[in-house]
Order: C-alpha cells, then structure tokens, then sequence
C-alpha cells in the first residue's frame, strides 16, 4: 500500500474559462513537479482532450497517472465531476451530454497567460494532441447547461462505469446545495469535493455527516493553480480500480483530504 496526493479537478484548455497555459504537457510537468502522483481531467462537459494528457503523462517520466473525467453541469446550473475507467467511457458519457449542448462558434481569440495578467482568454474550446498543438475545436457550448437533470447525470456518469462527485459543494454557485438548497439523500454520489478555499477554511466538517468521502482538488484553470486543493489516497496503485476501492474505504484503502 503506498500514500499518495491527487488532484482530482483539473481543466485544461478546451474547458472555455480555462488559460491557454493549460495544455497537456504543461499540465503534466507541474503535477510532475508538485509531487502529485494522481490528476483527472475534468473538463467543461466534454472529455476530448483526456487521451491528450494521459498521453502526454506517459511520454514524461515520472509523470503523474491520469484518470479520464468530467464536469457535466446539469439541468439545474450544480456541476458534477465524473471519474471513469477509461478515455473511451469518459467520452461516451460525454457525447450524450454534448448532445444536449446548443451550437457554439468562436470568437476572436483574446489570451492572457495567468489571472495576473488581465483575466481570462475569450473562449476557444480547443482540442489538442500531446504536445499542446492544437487539432480542431468543439463546437457545442460547453458552459451550457446540459440536458441530464441531478438525479439523471449521476445515474448516467454510474452507466457508463465511473464515480460521481459532487463538485465544491462548500461554494455558493454551480454546486448542488448552491443550487438546490440541498444535497438530495436520494441521489447516490460516490463522494463530495470541498474546494480548496473551503478546505482552507475549515468547512470540511459542514459536510461529514452526510457520510459520503471527502475530497478536495485545485478545481484549476491556470497552472500555478494544480495542486491548490489535494486529497491523499491510500492505495495499491494510482489507477481507477483502487480509486473506487479507496473511495468506499474497502481492502485498507481510503482517501483523505490532505
């Protein structure tokens, strides 16, 4: 068994609120560098450039494993991270939520390298390779909702085999509770991830008792950002398998907020 940090919330640049900095080598090298040994990519309601990243993961060594992910919004604006076992069941679970999406064309490209340096870039949804280039765009409008209510996100993140997270559920806006009041006791999450603020803050101890595990990741759109917010898994190896194993405590695996 080996303890490890992972970051399990991390946008890269085809999430539209999200830095051209943020392309999968850059990525991969800051995880590298932090000692994060576990990233997901969770990109805006799409899963295109997640074999971007894991191949770019590979070719580096020492390189962090990457599961393939998701933040889907749903119907009601509450945003949900899905961690899968593959690339392809990521992207499965995302080509029916882009299904829903409505239709989205570019605008002229404005680009600033870190928030310090006047904000975010206009929108580009760009898909990418390994070494960042880009290879086309997405043209559904991935900060729209999307057609799957709460309860139909979770059950279709569980069909296509992954987990499902409630995301920052500590923040007033784009969080289940910000949204609906309340985290619904009906709707089977697999965990809840307290953004780093929160974490910071103290507001893990809000959510214990819904008895669910506790994570927290950087939720990041610039790179100075990963790593931010982290959760310490106990586990065989970093892998998808073990990561549900820690995720229900079973085998004398577990996971906590670090």
């Amino acid at each position: 068994m080996v303890r490890l940090a992972a970051d399990m919330h991390i946008h890269t640049v085809l999430s539209p609120c999200a830095s051209r900095e943020m392309t999968p080598p850059a990525i991969v090298r800051e995880a590298a560098r932090k000692g994060i040994a576990l990233i997901a990519v969770c990109d805006h309601n799409s899963a295109g450039n997640v074999s971007a990243v894991a191949a770019a993961a590979a070719a580096l060594p020492g390189g962090p494993a990457v599961i393939a992910g998701i933040e889907i919004t749903t119907g009601e604006e509450a945003h949900v991270l899905g961690f899968f076992p593959s690339s392809s069941a990521a992207r499965a679970a995302a080509s029916e939520v882009a299904a829903g999406l409505p239709p989205w064309r570019p605008l002229a490209a404005r680009t600033s390298a870190s928030p310090a340096a006047g904000g975010l870039r206009e929108p580009e949804q760009e898909l990418v390779d390994a070494e960042g280039n880009r290879t086309g765009i997405e043209t559904r409008m991935l900060a729209a909702a999307s057609g799957f209510a709460l309860s139909a996100t979770v059950e279709l993140i569980h069909r296509h085999g992954g987990l499902a997270v409630a995301a920052h559920v500590d923040r007033r806006s784009f969080s289940v509770p910000g949204q609906l009041g309340f985290i619904p006791p009906d709707v089977p999450f697999d965990g809840l991830e307290i953004s780093a603020a929160g974490a910071a803050r103290g507001r893990t101890a809000d959510f214990v008792s819904h008895g669910l595990p506790l994570l927290s990741s950087s939720d990041s759109h610039f790179l100075e950002e990963i790593g931010n917010g982290l959760t310490v898994l106990d586990v065989e190896a970093p892998v998808f398998s073990e990561l549900c194993k820690a995720l229900r405590g079973v085998e004398g695996r577990g996971c906590a907020i670090a």
